[in-house]
């Protein structure tokens, strides 16, 4: 029997390289041989738990196609011709298409409850999807850890060209978090709540990749003033680096500090438009004091429940600043096809800059220790 070697979750902070058995190409599917996972923090939350069952984890995959299940279109989202051996990225949700909400809005993470994820385990995200190609209380391989993986039939994905590096390619889910957050901002031209124009000033709190990549992408959507929040000496100076108009070191300020340069810089008006992508519900708070009078808040970085509360004031907070507030988790596949679009500009968007740590997936223990440390951004496994 032919196998292959997978890094499983298999005990709290216990991640260990098994031998399975190599799975089939499933019918619709393909068969994928990884080459790059970038490492999410919801890895490591999840690894800091005591697994349900030994679990395959990484859902930020890159793998070249080693072959296509019978009735496989071989075309990616974007409706561009596949082969074998092309390289590809994936979207890491497979929607049902037959939920109300699928049916109702669409089939993609933001809307799906009946979703299948690759990598996370489905009960700690609270959905119910099926898993295929699990047997008892072995692992999968529906992870981007393991060497390959069963491409489930309906899985959105897209074809890395050629002069994209394939840790470059693994930024793509995170980057499909930036375009959501940025897209979710947007208003009819011309109205008088828009955020996203030459003369606005935004503000992104969290200096992490997805914080980053958000600046890259208010930058590539034309706003005219971006300003960074962070810490950690090494992300501070990422946020410089790759163009931040403002950076705002949160080791050395308080929140009421960093809310009078936002308003110093606004002429005492405020931000136009805040994005929270740190994973502190403060955060949130600290938003709302920073962005002005009908003005728009956008909430990313706490999707993960916590037992910390904050205290806001819905009337002086929201309503009477006529305030826009909007909560987002997950991205449908659109903002996939348009980060990809971003990735294929690498030559003169610094992807790469937010790239700290690249390991072999031998040294997966080295990967998530670097995850803490003061001068990393983005952590990738590459072949």
């Amino acid at each position: 029997m032919e196998t292959t070697s997978a890094y499983t979750w298999t005990g709290k902070n216990r991640i260990e390289r098994l031998e399975l058995p190599m799975p089939q190409t499933p019918p619709g599917g393909l068969l994928l041989e990884v080459t790059a996972n970038g490492i999410c923090g919801t890895d490591q939350h999840l690894i800091s738990r005591e697994p349900r069952r030994p679990t395959v984890l990484g859902h930020e995959i890159v793998g070249r196609v080693v072959s296509f299940g019978t009735g496989h279109p071989r075309r990616d989202a974007d409706d561009r011709p596949l082969r074998e051996g092309d390289t590809v990225a994936l979207f890491p949700w497979v929607p049902c298409h037959t939920c109300w909400a699928c049916r109702r809005f669409g089939p993609g993470a933001a809307t799906c409850t009946e979703a299948f994820v690759y990598g996370i385990p489905l009960d700690d995200i609270g959905l119910e999807g099926g898993v295929t190609g699990v047997s008892g209380d072995g692992p999968a391989l529906t992870g981007g850890l393991g060497r390959h993986i069963a491409v489930q039939a309906g899985t959105y994905l897209w074809r890395v060209p050629e002069h994209v590096p394939t840790a470059v390619a693994s930024l793509l889910d995170p980057l499909g978090v930036a375009v959501r957050a940025v897209d979710l901002a947007r208003t009819n031209s011309g109205s008088w709540d828009e955020t996203l124009t030459s003369d606005a000033t935004a503000v992104v709190l969290g200096a992490g990749a997805v914080g980053l990549l958000t600046a890259l992408v208010l930058r590539q959507v034309g706003v005219g003033t971006v300003v960074v929040s962070g810490s950690r000496p090494g992300r501070v100076q990422a946020a410089r680096d790759i163009g931040a108009d403002v950076v705002l070191d949160t080791a050395g300020s308080d929140a009421a500090a960093r809310r009078k340069a936002v308003l110093d810089l606004t002429q005492g008006r405020g931000a136009d438009l805040v994005i929270d992508a740190a994973s502190r519900p403060a955060a949130l708070g600290e938003a709302l004091g920073m962005v002005r009078r009908l003005g728009t808040v956008i909430e990313v970085g706490n999707i993960v429940p916590g037992d910390h509360g904050i205290t806001i004031d819905p009337a002086l907070d929201v309503c009477q600043r006529n305030i826009r507030l909007i909560g987002m988790s997950f991205n449908p596949p659109r903002s996939y096809t348009e980060g990809m679009a971003l990735l294929t500009q690498h030559d003169k968007i610094p992807f790469e800059r937010l790239i700290t740590h690249a390991h072999p997936f031998t040294a997966i223990d080295r990967a998530l220790e670097d995850l803490t440390g003061d001068d990393t951004v983005k952590v990738t496994l590459t072949v």
